[in-house]
Order: C-alpha cells, then sequence, then structure tokens
C-alpha cells in the first residue's frame, strides 16, 4: 500500500511507527480514524503482527465498528480477530473468562443507572439513610467516583466516615457492593474496576494479557480515567508498545471522571514516546477553524498547536441574538428553511446541539409544529421503555437466578397475584434459608402464611422459569423470547388492556423479538449472555441512524465524534454555556471552553450560534448574558441577526437592561423589506391610526412577519408587516 498517496506527512509517520510508545495529537476533523485504521492495517500487513496480539480501545461501540468495517477493506478478514471494542466490552469480555476467580459467577448481570437507583433504594433502606437525608441520585454519584478512583468502600468509610454526608454514602456503599455480590450482578464502574482487580490478585492473568496484547492503540485518549489509565498501564507495561490518540483540546468529560491529565503527561509516563501532531483539518472551513482556535486559545492547560486547513474560507458565523427561547427555536426554522431552499440541503446534514437536555423541548416544539421530522439522540432509550425491561428482565433472570433486581421487576408482571408482602415474605425465607429468590419460589408450600392461590402461582412461575433456564441452551434466542411472552402471557395482558399505550406496547415488543433475530443472525453462536451485554453497554450514539432524513437534536457531550454540514448551537448564554455549574468550580471554565470548541468544530460548511435575552426556567422568566464564548470569537468571523447588539435598548420597552456583547460591525435585521423599507428592533415608526413608537420585536408569521410596537399613546400592539403601512422616522 502506498501511504503518501493516501496520507500527509504527519499521518504517514504515525501509520508507520512500529515498536514503543507513541502519542498522536490529533485536532479536530483531521482524519484520525483513519490514522488508526491504516495503522492497524499497515501493523497487519507490512509487519504481520498477529491479530490476536492487537488490541484496539475506543468509546463507542460505533467508532470500533466504523473501525474494523474500514481496516477490513485494507487488510483483510484478519481484522476481525483483533480485539477491538469499548473499555466496557473489553472488561466484559475479560470478566466472562475469570469472574469465578472474584467470587463471582461468570453468567453475571450488568445493572444500568436504573437498576443501580432501583438497588441503591434497598441499600439506604437497610443502612436507615431516607431520601430526605440524601438523594439516591447523589449517593450514586458518589459511589461512582469512588469507584473510578479506585476506592473501596473500607477506604472510602476509613476516609469520609467521620464527615455527614460522606459518612452516609460509606454506609450505603458497604451494603451495595455486598448486594451486587449476592446478586451476582456488577455495574457499568465495576466493567473497569474488576478486571484490574483481577490482574492485582491473579498475576498469572495480567501476565498472560500482557503477552497477548503486544500492541495497544487507545483512541480518545483524553477522555480515560483513573481506573480506565491503571488498566491501559497494567497491561502495557511489559512491551510498551502503546499507542494513544486523543485531543487535549477535546477532554470534555470529567463529569465521569475523565483525567485530562492523563493525556498531558503521557511523555512522563513514557519518557521515550514519539509525539506526532496532526494539525491539518479536512472537516471545516477556514472561518469555522479560525473562529475555533481563537476560543480555545483562552484555555492555559494546553498542549501548543493550531489547526489549519486547505478548505474554502467560507461564509461567516452566524449569531442571532433573540428575545427568548420560543424566538430562538424560530430563527433556527427559518434557518432550515433557507438551507433547503437555497443550498438544497438534505435534513440529515443538519444538527441542533444544545448544554443540557432540557433545552431540547422548546426546539422540538417548533419542529413538530413545522412538522419537521427529527431525531433526539440521549431521549427516551428503546430499551428504557417499561415493557422492554419487563422482557429484559426476564431473560436476565433465566441467565442469571441470583439477579434480584430482576426478580422483583417481573414477579408479578403480567399480574399474578404475587404482592409486595408476598415478595417480603418469600425475601425473608429465601435469607433464611440461604437460597435465591427463584429458589424460594419454588419451595412456596414452605412459607407462612400465603394463601393457596398465591402459593399456586409462586410454584407455576418458578416452573416457568427454571424450565426455560434449563432448555435454553438447546433454544435459539428468538424462540426463548417466543416461549417467555407465550408462558408468561405478557402479550396477551396488553391485548386485554383499554390503555391508549396498550398497542405501542405490542410494537415494541415485537421489535425486541425482531432485535434478538438479527443478532442471531449478525453473530453466529450467539448467546443470552452476550444479547444481554450488548444492550447493557449501547450507547445513544451507537443508536443514531445517521441515514435518516431528519434534523439531528443532542447535547454537545454526544456530538462528540460526529460532523455535520450545518451546525446550530442554542442557548449560548453565560450560565447555561457555560454552566452555572461550572463556571465557579477549579477548571469548570476551561472544560466548557472545550466543549464549545467540540462543537463549534462539528461544522463543516455553516455554523450559526444563538442567544436570548431571557429564557424561561423552572417556570419562571429569568435574564441572561451572552455567553464568553461567543465575545471570545473575533468580529471578523460573525455576522449578526436577529436583534441588533447595541449595548442595551430602552428599559421600559426590553423589561431589562443587559450587556449585549459583540459590537453590530456585521448586522442583518429582517431579511425582508415589508412596504419597501428595512425594520428593526430599535427602529421608531409612525403608523397612521397608532401613531408615533418604537419596534421591540419582529418574528416570522407564516410568509408575513409579526411586528411588536409599544406606541406612545395605545401601548404595546402586534401589527402585520404586510398590512400595517409604517413609516420609518
Amino acid at each position: 500500500m502506498e501511504l503518501r498517496e493516501l496520507l500527509n506527512e504527519e499521518q504517514v509517520q504515525a501509520v508507520m511507527h512500529k515498536d514503543g510508545p507513541l502519542l498522536i495529537l490529533a485536532g479536530a476533523g483531521s482524519g484520525k480514524t483513519r490514522v488508526i485504521t491504516y495503522r492497524l492495517a499497515w501493523l497487519l500487513s507490512e509487519h504481520n503482527i498477529s491479530p490476536e496480539n492487537i488490541l484496539c480501545v475506543t468509546f463507542t461501540n460505533k467508532a470500533a465498528q466504523e473501525m474494523k468495517t474500514r481496516a477490513r477493506k485494507v487488510a483483510g478478514k484478519k481484522v476481525d480477530k483483533v480485539w477491538m471494542s469499548t473499555f466496557h466490552s473489553f472488561g466484559v469480555r475479560v470478566l466472562r473468562m475469570y469472574a469465578n476467580l472474584l467470587g463471582y459467577e461468570n453468567n453475571f448481570t450488568i445493572y444500568d443507572q436504573e437498576d443501580r437507583e432501583r438497588l441503591l433504594k434497598e441499600c439506604m433502606h437497610d443502612a436507615k439513610v431516607s431520601d430526605k437525608e440524601m438523594k439516591v441520585y447523589d449517593c450514586l454519584r458518589y459511589i461512582q467516583d469512588a469507584k473510578n478512583s479506585l476506592i473501596t468502600p473500607e477506604e472510602y468509610m476509613k476516609e469520609y466516615g467521620k464527615e455527614y454526608e460522606k459518612g452516609l454514602v460509606a454506609r450505603i456503599y458497604a451494603i451495595y457492593e455486598k448486594r451486587l455480590k449476592r446478586n451476582n450482578s456488577m455495574d457499568f464502574d465495576d466493567l473497569i474496576w474488576k478486571p484490574l482487580d483481577l490482574f492485582n490478585s491473579h498475576p498469572e492473568v495480567l501476565e498472560k494479557f500482557r503477552e497477548q496484547f503486544k500492541y495497544i492503540m487507545i483512541d480518545e485518549y483524553q477522555d480515560i480515567n483513573h481506573a480506565q489509565y491503571m488498566l491501559i498501564t497494567m497491561m502495557a507495561s511489559k512491551y510498551k508498545n502503546i499507542c494513544v490518540v486523543g485531543d487535549d483540546d477535546q477532554s470534555i468529560y470529567r463529569f465521569r471522571g475523565a483525567d485530562i491529565t492523563n493525556i498531558l503527561n503521557f511523555e512522563e509516563d513514557y519518557p521515550n514516546a514519539k509525539v506526532i501532531r496532526l494539525e491539518r483539518n479536512y472537516r471545516s472551513t477556514q472561518t469555522i477553524l479560525k473562529a475555533a482556535h481563537k476560543v480555545i486559545q483562552n484555555n492555559e492547560g494546553r498542549k501548543d498547536k493550531e489547526m489549519w486547513t486547505e478548505n474554502d474560507k467560507g461564509e461567516k458565523i452566524v449569531f442571532y441574538y433573540v428575545d427568548d427561547e420560543v424566538m430562538e427555536g424560530e430563527a433556527i426554522l427559518n434557518e432550515i428553511d433557507k438551507l433547503m431552499r437555497l443550498h438544497g440541503a438534505d435534513l440529515k446534514d443538519i444538527a441542533i446541539f444544545y448544554r443540557t437536555n432540557a433545552q431540547s423541548r422548546s426546539i422540538e416544539d417548533r419542529l413538530r409544529r413545522a412538522g419537521l421530522p427529527y431525531k433526539l439522540v440521549g431521549g427516551f432509550s428503546f430499551y428504557g421503555r417499561m415493557e422492554i425491561k419487563d422482557m429484559l428482565s426476564y431473560m436476565r433472570l433465566i441467565a442469571n437466578p441470583r439477579d434480584v433486581i430482576s426478580f422483583k421487576r417481573i414477579v408479578n408482571v403480567p399480574p399474578r397475584g404475587i404482592s409486595d408482602t408476598t415478595v417480603e415474605k418469600v425475601e425473608q425465607f429465601a435469607f433464611n434459608s440461604d437460597i435465591t429468590l427463584l429458589e424460594a419460589l419454588g419451595r412456596a408450600e414452605e412459607v407462612e402464611n400465603l394463601k393457596p392461590s398465591v402459593r399456586q402461582s409462586c410454584l407455576w412461575l418458578h416452573a416457568l422459569l427454571t424450565g426455560l433456564a434449563e432448555n435454553r441452551k438447546n433454544m435459539k434466542l428468538r424462540d426463548l423470547m417466543s416461549e417467555i411472552l407465550t408462558g408468561t402471557g405478557y402479550i396477551s395482558f396488553w391485548e386485554n388492556d383499554q390503555s391508549s399505550k396498550s398497542k405501542e406496547r405490542i410494537e415494541n415488543v415485537k421489535e425486541l423479538v425482531s432485535a434478538v433475530a438479527e443478532f442471531e443472525e449478525e453473530k453466529k453462536d450467539a448467546t443470552l449472555e452476550d444479547f444481554l451485554a450488548q444492550v447493557a453497554l449501547i450507547s445513544d450514539v451507537d443508536k443514531l441512524d445517521e441515514d435518516a432524513d431528519a434534523v439531528t437534536l443532542m447535547t454537545i457531550h454526544s456530538a462528540k465524534g460526529l460532523e455535520f454540514d450545518n451546525v446550530f448551537i442554542a442557548g449560548m448564554d453565560e450560565k447555561i454555556f457555560p454552566h452555572k455549574n461550572c463556571i465557579e468550580e477549579e477548571g469548570g471554565i476551561e472544560e466548557e471552553r472545550r466543549l464549545a470548541y467540540v462543537g463549534i468544530t462539528r461544522a463543516r460548511k455553516r455554523l450559526y450560534l444563538l442567544s436570548a435575552i431571557s429564557r424561561r426556567q423552572f417556570g419562571a422568566r429569568t435574564l441572561g448574558a451572552i455567553s464568553r464564548f461567543i465575545n471570545e470569537i473575533p468580529e471578523e468571523y460573525l455576522h449578526h441577526k436577529g436583534r441588533p447588539p447595541v449595548k442595551q435598548l430602552d428599559e421600559k420597552l426590553s423589561g431589562a437592561t443587559r450587556d449585549m456583547g459583540a459590537g453590530s460591525a456585521d448586522y442583518e435585521g429582517i431579511d425582508e423589506e415589508p412596504q419597501g423599507i428595512k425594520l428593526e428592533p430599535g427602529d421608531k415608526v409612525s403608523h397612521i391610526k397608532m401613531g408615533d413608537g418604537i419596534i421591540t420585536k419582529i418574528e416570522p408569521y407564516g410568509d408575513d412577519y409579526k411586528i411588536t410596537v409599544m406606541f406612545k399613546k395605545h401601548g404595546k400592539k402586534e401589527l402585520s408587516a404586510k398590512y400595517a403601512g409604517f413609516v420609518k422616522i
């Protein structure tokens, strides 16, 4: 393969580097996936490295699949034997092999966010901690931080036991870990921590993986946390053929425990490391790229680099300054209409980003009313729906009879007369007899104070589930699903239900059956555990259908790794972006600025930034200020639209005073010119009946514009631009 015909010089150097540590500082849009792909193919084809000796780790299943597909085109089917996965998928694979060495069975369940919260509520009850003393979400966050920092319950109690809030967490944390193990279950953080525990307690297992993975490649290295860092460091310590790819300017997951110092200190960890900077951008226009650089260069904690491109200069970045979130949505709709009419843009080439999920509501409202299809990333997951969780819980309990959370979810679904009181009696019997809840169901005749009909229901459910567990090895997954649906009467239950959502729930369950069948077709010898693991590890971005002709809505965090021709970033206000919780935190503003850099550099051709004078939050309207990140973009790169960005409007007319930020070197009011004149908010006008007044707002209204005017004699009035007959004074 002739690399220099396919790659630039820096990319070629990165691909051809074989032995020793390598740090690839890959700026936004610099073709890092292409480099990783060709480096993998080069190791396989030119150096004849065995695929079993290569480990590639990415942050999403989507990225791993894309890398494998690309590499297969260059190096052939041997790419399929490379260990290529996310960190958590890697952890699952290791633990399925060796969990028994840690006291777990290899058929362990992986608990998602909802499962963890359910379990934590039980643990808080046992610890006698009320939800007034500690919120479940806060407790979970503390425990996640502890696990990512590799702090055991015992160490946590020793360190924080005397503090009030963290002391409560310490009590709950200890119970939580015991419950997880009793349930033969692991949470998401365990998938990194437990392999580390395995390697520390069983050096022979670590040595096996050290010897196997002579070459290790890690993508998005700037986003790894301490536990992930330790896992990789341990495995790479023997051969040190570790290649990490990342960009410190795009480290945006501190809230998940990501530690930017891992990439900043790589050369200290590996003194002989070679460093290659990929600074040529193939994605964005010169204007977008220069604006992004002007923003990010305000950060101090970064490695020096400046991206450049041979792409066209491109259009100026449009900055919309509007009255409120409603006008923000209308402005986005207007620009989407122009993109489609004037530039022939497809909806799939358009993305709308925001800092928090709550911001999507007003944007979704506008899109729905306009009849524009959209896909929401990070919305309510298919696998999070009630009926899907029910079915998955049946499957998880069949795979792992010790899974208490799944047991309690389905024991009376559909209703079969097994009340919460009955479950408490069965649970107490199971505890006293040192058996599982499922086993206790089979001994319902020994449980005191149960009605005969309830005992019969318990025995029936036990027979159904144990029968399926015994026979599943000889059944296809889709047949197992059918047996669950038939045996439990789940579909029949919803067919007889009169609620408005019953048909939708049936369709969703049928879609799950299709997903199981599709999984079996794609993966030979697929097991129930394999399918459940895939569902547990799927991310929001993995579910994004890039070919669907619809506008994409997502948080900027979710947008990492994606790119679109046309990007809108809504809510560019202080305390929204940067977020109010980050402004006072140490390093918070730098992290938010990196997030802004990520958002800006997702755009290929056009970028729209929007800010509003006021927004309705928590039922009340609050005033804001233009984001500092807007003010960090030089005027020469901006084209202003909406309200004129002057210091302030008349306080009586606007209802507030506010610093408007940037000047008006390039400003555009309303594009149309009703009655032959161009009108803007702030203009003084005269009306034949109403007299003199000042325009306070101009907003689209069908094929017209609705103009709000504060008249001296008649107060505030809303009039049509086409028919008002204004005279500009």
